[in-house]
């Protein structure tokens, strides 16, 4: 009898040195700029986040800059690159607009192949000092530009924009935004100036004070088109991907932290003369978190794979990537609330920022419910 075939091995995914000095090197600016306190600082703050530690990131270490192309000052990277430093914003909740300005606009930007947009723009955003976001219609349905509410008008050589976006990421700190707009059967991206006139912008609370979101307006506001006309689905799916890939990998740095700080209070907390990582419900509960945060990672570096190859697979290991990786940092969020008792429940302790933020996570850039569908729809489930 003929021995079975073994199924073939996971490729397994090493870290260069260049890439581990810049996961450390980010995680050392995270550490110094955005400790825990100063997350708490800016809970409540106007902005939700330090502009000058914002600027650093962009000029000491060039974080922004990470994948715009060098002729726009930036670095000319990859994906490979971003969902390093995504994980490690997330391990240290980071607040600032790396997931609107960097992943979403600065992608579809440079996606766009609109000289004068990418030469305004991308400077700005890789030197730290312009934020930019991108209006999406409906986060919790991905990025479909078809939902767009926008009108566009235009007249003469001039465009104006009408409508109103609900829940923009950023949308009261960002100094341009990219809208989805129909116009003449077709719909298009257009960048609006926020402080424009016409553009009217009311924050909104939400359960993550480490992100923003507001209700954007549009009356009117003067608007200049980015890219070719009718391209703004294929714009959106550009950016949508390499956006839910950061996401993801955000979602892992902070799985990660909650697994490790979960991990410490097991080692260290006595009940009945023993560490509670003793008792056998503990080991499993740990040991569950850990598969949780490791299946998430294998699912990450899978879709980094897909995104930055441009393989045929990209939107299977994208939207397989954003479902299993909500679902594993919920779960390790929620578990070490429950494994730290008490004192997990209470403001002081860090570990309901983290599952707040992994509630929101779920929400944004489709849920898991609406990945798994495109899955099952790709798959013809």
């Amino acid at each position: 009898m003929a021995s079975p075939t073994a199924a073939p091995a996971l490729p397994v995914v090493v870290e260069s040195e260049e890439l581990r000095d810049l996961r450390s090197t980010v995680a050392r600016m995270v550490s110094r700029t955005a400790p825990e306190s100063v997350v708490r600082e800016h809970l409540d703050s106007p902005d939700g986040f330090d502009r000058a530690a914002w600027a650093r990131l962009a000029t000491e270490i060039g974080v922004q800059g990470l994948a715009v192309p060098e002729e726009y000052d930036g670095a000319g990277y990859g994906l490979r690159e971003l969902a390093v430093a995504a994980e490690e914003l997330g391990y240290g909740l980071f607040p600032g607009p790396f997931l609107s300005t960097v992943l979403l606009s600065a992608t579809l930007v440079a996606r766009s192949g609109d000289a004068g947009a990418m030469a305004d723009l991308l400077p700005g955003i890789a030197g730290g000092s312009l934020v930019c976001t991108v209006a999406l219609p409906r986060h919790a349905a991905g990025w479909a530009a078809d939902a767009t509410p926008v009108t566009a008008t235009r007249t003469g050589d001039a465009w104006t924009l009408t409508g109103t976006v609900p829940h923009v990421l950023d949308g009261q700190v960002a100094d341009v935004l990219l809208v989805p707009a129909r116009h003449d059967d077709v719909i298009s991206v257009f960048r609006v100036d926020a402080g424009a006139a016409g553009v009217g912008i009311e924050p909104v609370l939400t359960m993550d004070q480490t992100r923003r979101f507001a209700h954007v307006t549009f009356g009117g506001a003067p608007a200049t088109p980015v890219g070719e006309p009718g391209t703004a689905a294929v714009l959106l799916a550009e950016a949508g991907a390499v956006a839910a890939v950061g996401l993801a990998a955000d979602q892992v740095g902070g799985a990660r932290r909650m697994l490790e700080v979960t991990a410490e209070y097991a080692r260290t907390r006595y009940q009945f003369g023993r560490p509670i990582g003793s008792f056998q419900a503990v080991k499993h509960a740990l040991a569950n978190m850990l598969i949780d945060t490791e299946l998430a990672r294998a699912a990450l570096d899978d879709a980094v794979r897909a995104v930055d190859d441009q393989a045929p697979d990209r939107d299977l290991a994208v939207s397989a990537a954003k479902a299993v990786c909500s679902d594993a940092y919920y779960a390790v969020a929620a578990a070490a609330i429950q494994l730290h008792g008490g004192i997990g429940v209470t403001w002081e302790h860090s570990a309901h920022l983290y599952f707040k933020r992994a509630t929101a996570d779920r929400l944004l850039l489709g849920t898991p419910a609406h990945h798994s569908g495109r899955l099952a729809e790709a798959l013809g489930l």
